[in-house]
C-alpha cells in the first residue's frame, strides 16, 4: 500500500470538502442577505400581506398586517383575524385562487384592531405551488382604501351640490316670471275690487301665497347665487321674523320653536340672504339632534366683549355686536368633537343623512362677516350656536312712514319700449303699465324691440327690458338703442340670479335693476326715479 499516495488523496480530499464548504457557506451567506434584502422589501411595503394555506389558515403576515390587526395572526383563519367571521366571506377571492390559480381582486371591508371598520381593495393570488400544479399556498394584499372613499364621496358630493345649485337657478328663473305673473294679475284684480267685495279675501290669500312662493324660491338660491354679497344693515329680528314660518313647517310640529329677541336691537352690515342661509343651516343642524323633538330656541342681544369676555370666547375680539343664539334641547356633542364640528364634510350623522357642509357654511359666511362663533354643548344636554356680528355704524331709523301710494308714482303719458320674451310677464306688464299712465310699447324679442324703435322714430322715453332674450340679451341691445338715442332711460329686469342676471355689468353701467319677481309699487317706483318727477 502507498501510504503517501493515500494521504496525497486524502489531502485533496479534504481540500474540495473545504472549498464546498466555503461555497455552502457563502451560499448560505448571499441567501440570508437575499432574505433579508426581500423581508426589508416586503416590510417596506405599506399594504397588508397575508400568507395562507388551502384550509384558509394564515401561515406569515408582513408588520403591517400585525400592526393593524395583531401580533396573533399565524395560525388563525383569514375570514376571522380581519373580518371577525365565522365563516368565509362572499366572495372569497382566496377560494377562488387556490381553485383556478389565477388573481383575484375586489374591494372589501374588514376591521382592524381598534374595532373601526375600514375600505381595502383585496388582491389575492398563487404564492407556491405543488408539483402536480396545484397551488399551494395564497398570498393575500389589502390595500387600505379608506381615506380615498372619503374623498371620492367628498368630491362627488360638491358635484352634487353644484348640480343642485344650477338646476335651482334654472328652476328658479321659471318660477319667478310664473309668481311675476300670479303676484301682478293678483295685484290688478285687487286694484279693481272694492273693499267689501266678496272676491277681495280670495285673491289676497292668493296674492299671499305668490308672495311667500318667491321668499321660497329666494331661500332655495341662498345657497347657490354667484353674484358678490350685498351688503348693507341688516335687522336681525325683521330676518327671523320673516323667516319663522318657513322654519316651523322645516322642522315639524315635534319641536316647539321659542323666541327671545331683544328690543331696539342693532342694526348689523351683512348680506341678508348669507344670514338667512346661517339661520337656516343651523336651525337644521337643531332639527337633526333631536330625533325624538324637543324644543328649539332662537335668542339675540346686542353685546359688548372687552378683553376679559374675548378670552372665554375663543376667536373673539373686542367690540360691540350682535349676538344671535340658536339652543336645541337635542343629543349635545362630544367634547373631542367640538373641535371638528366646522371642518368641510365632516358629519356626525350616518351614510346619506347629512352633508357635512352645513356648518362650515355657517363658519364661512360668518368670518366673511368679520364676526366669530361659539359652541357650547355636552352630550345628553343639547348644543347652542351663538354668532357674533359686527354692529353698522348706520343708526336704526323709526319705521314710521306710511308705504308708498300708487297714486305718488302715476306715469304722465311717458312711451315706454317693453322688451319681453314671456307672453303673460309682457301681457301683465303692459296692462299695469297702460292703467298706470304709461304707454307701453311690448316686444317679444330684441329684433322686434329695434324694428318698433325704428318705426316710432325712436320716440321713447324708458326702455324696460328683461336681461336674457332670445336672440340677444338685455345689456346689448340697450346699447344699440343708446347709439340711436343717447338720453334713453334704462331699467332691466331678470328673473335669472347669478352670472346670467349679469348684475355686476349692470351696476358698473348705472342702470336699475329689478330682480323678478317684482312687486307692481316697486316697478312704478323704479320708474318715476329713473324718469324724474312729473311735469
Amino acid at each position: 500500500m502507498d501510504t503517501k499516495a493515500t494521504y496525497e488523496e486524502l489531502e485533496q480530499t479534504v481540500k474540495q470538502l473545504e472549498k464546498e464548504v466555503v461555497k455552502h457557506r457563502r451560499t448560505e451567506e448571499a441567501l440570508r442577505e437575499s432574505e433579508q434584502k426581500l423581508a426589508g422589501i416586503i416590510d417596506s411595503i405599506t399594504d397588508c400581506m397575508f400568507m395562507m394555506d388551502e384550509q384558509h389558515t394564515i401561515v406569515w403576515t408582513n408588520d403591517v398586517a400585525r400592526g393593524l390587526f395583531g401580533s396573533d395572526l399565524v395560525g388563525k383563519k383569514c375570514y376571522s383575524a380581519y373580518q371577525g367571521r365565522d365563516t368565509l366571506c362572499e366572495p372569497c377571492i382566496v377560494k377562488k385562487c387556490f381553485n383556478d390559480g389565477r388573481t383575484h381582486e375586489f374591494e372589501t371591508e374588514a376591521i382592524p384592531s381598534d374595532g373601526h371598520k375600514r375600505a381595502f381593495w383585496s388582491t389575492a393570488s398563487v404564492a407556491a405551488w405543488y408539483e402536480n400544479g396545484r397551488p399551494k399556498t395564497v398570498v393575500k394584499i389589502l390595500r387600505d382604501v379608506t381615506e380615498r372613499k372619503k374623498l371620492e364621496a367628498q368630491f362627488f358630493q360638491a358635484q352634487k351640490m353644484e348640480a343642485v345649485g344650477r338646476l335651482a337657478g334654472g328652476i328658479a328663473h321659471d318660477f319667478n316670471n310664473l309668481l311675476q305673473t300670479i303676484n301682478g294679475y293678483s295685484i290688478l284684480v285687487l286694484r279693481s275690487l272694492g273693499d267689501g267685495d266678496p272676491l277681495r279675501e280670495d285673491i289676497e290669500e292668493i296674492l299671499s301665497a305668490g308672495r311667500e312662493a318667491a321668499a321660497l324660491t329666494d331661500h332655495l338660491l341662498e345657497f347657490s347665487r354667484e353674484q358678490k354679497s350685498q351688503i348693507r344693515p341688516v335687522d336681525l329680528n325683521a330676518v327671523i321674523v320673516g323667516k319663522e314660518k318657513m322654519l316651523r313647517r322645516l322642522i315639524g310640529e315635534d319641536i316647539k320653536i321659542v323666541t327671545k329677541l331683544a328690543d331696539r336691537l342693532s342694526l348689523v352690515k351683512g348680506d341678508p340672504g348669507q344670514i338667512r342661509q346661517v339661520i337656516m343651516n343651523l336651525v337644521v343642524n337643531a332639527h337633526d339632534a333631536m330625533p325624538e323633538g324637543g324644543t328649539l330656541t332662537i335668542t339675540t342681544e346686542n353685546v359688548t366683549l372687552d378683553h376679559t369676555h374675548c378670552k372665554l370666547v375663543p376667536g373673539a375680539r373686542p367690540g360691540t355686536f350682535v349676538c344671535l343664539s340658536i339652543s336645541d334641547t337635542g343629543i349635545g356633542i362630544e367634547e373631542a368633537k367640538l373641535d371638528r364640528i366646522f371642518e368641510p364634510f365632516y358629519t356626525t350623522k350616518g351614510p346619506g343623512e347629512g352633508t357635512g357642509l352645513g356648518l362650515s357654511t355657517v363658519y364661512c359666511i360668518i368670518r366673511q362677516h368679520k364676526g366669530f362663533t361659539y359652541v357650547s354643548s355636552s352630550p345628553g344636554k343639547g348644543a347652542t350656536f351663538s354668532i357674533y356680528l359686527p354692529v353698522s355704524s348706520i343708526e336704526r331709523e323709526d319705521e314710521t312712514r306710511d308705504s308708498i301710494s300708487l297714486r305718488d308714482v302715476q306715469g304722465n303719458g311717458e312711451r315706454i319700449l317693453l322688451v319681453e320674451d314671456e307672453r303673460r310677464v309682457r301681457n301683465f306688464v303692459t296692462r299695469a303699465l297702460r292703467e298706470n299712465g304709461y304707454i307701453p310699447f311690448p316686444a317679444s324679442s330684441g329684433t322686434e324691440a329695434l324694428t318698433i324703435f325704428e318705426k316710432e322714430d325712436g320716440r321713447f322715453h324708458l326702455v324696460l327690458s328683461d336681461v336674457v332674450l332670445p336672440d340677444t340679451n338685455g345689456p346689448k341691445l340697450v346699447d344699440q338703442l343708446l347709439a340711436l338715442k343717447p338720453d334713453l332711460r334704462i331699467i332691466l329686469a331678470s328673473g335669472y340670479t347669478g352670472r346670467k342676471a349679469q348684475r355686476s355689468l349692470i351696476q358698473e353701467r348705472g342702470y336699475v335693476f329689478l330682480q323678478k319677481p317684482y312687486e307692481l309699487a316697486d316697478l312704478l317706483k323704479a320708474m318715476r326715479e329713473v324718469l324724474g318727477t312729473r311735469d
